[in-house]
Formats: C-alpha cells, structure tokens, sequence
C-alpha cells in the first residue's frame, strides 16, 4: 500500500504540465524557490523584480506583458501571465533539449528553462533547481493527499 501511495505521489509531484496549465502548486514552488519575495533588486549580478525574479531581458523575451518590467514583474497576474507566455515560447526547444515532446515536459522542466534561459533545459546548472522542485511538488501533494483523508 505505502508502494502505491508513493508511486502516486510521485506521479502527481512531477505531474506534466504545460505551459498555459501551470498548476497553482507549480508556481508556488517556483516562488519559493525565488524566495517569493515581491520587490527589486540586484542579485546573482542581475537586476531582478518580483516573486518570480523576472529580469528585463525575461520581461522582453515573454512579449512585454502589463505597463513596464517593474509593474509588471511585481504583479502577481501580469508576472504569471509574463512567466506562461516565456514558457509558451520555449517550451518546444526545452523540450528539443531533453528530447522528449512538448506535452511531457515537467514543472522541473519549466524551472530549468526559467534558471538557465531559453536553453537552459540543456544546462547542468540547472538540475539543481529541477531536483528542490521535485521535493516541493512531493511536498505539496503529500499535503493536499492527507488533507482530503483526515
């Protein structure tokens, strides 16, 4: 039973997902991960904004979503909207990158290509994010399952 129980969860920690179905669980790992602290500054030798650490040239790559780069990488929707729409854009070549289809890429998948930019599924600087991910998700999912059986 404890078998089954843990190939389930592990299923739903690496659940596939695409780039427009971003599950909530997803991006609040990804937050965390960033330290989902909305504010901007400089880091890593970057300039960044927002929970999801956009950087201009991010903001740029994901069609210049909302007002500016500041406004939008600090607004919970504008930088979501931001984060699918890099995600929409390279998901196909992260996918080329790990060779395997588009509608088998992971959360952990989608980090890597967030970390490492439009090639960073290809990167092994990268893998370390994709694993913290991996144990989020399992996290996030042991909770919601012992939720539901009190």
């Amino acid at each position: 039973m404890r078998k089954r129980i843990s190939l389930v969860i592990l299923y739903l920690a690496v659940g596939l997902v695409t780039s427009q179905t971003l599950p909530d669980d997803c991006l609040s790992c990804l937050r965390q991960r960033k330290d989902g602290v909305n504010r901007c500054s400089w880091k890593y030798g970057s300039y960044f904004c927002g929970k999801y650490i956009i950087t201009p040239p991010f903001w740029h790559a994901c069609g210049q979503k909302g007002m500016s780069f500041s406004e939008c990488a600090s607004d919970d929707q504008c930088s979501e909207e931001c984060m699918k729409a890099y995600f929409s854009r390279y998901g196909e070549r992260c996918a080329e990158q790990l060779n395997k289809p588009l509608t088998e890429l992971t959360c952990a998948d989608y980090i890597r290509l967030h970390d490492g930019g439009p090639d960073g599924c290809s990167k092994s600087s990268t893998i370390e994010a994709a694993e913290w991910i991996y144990f989020c998700m399992a996290d996030i999912n042991v909770f919601l399952l012992n939720s539901h059986n009190p």
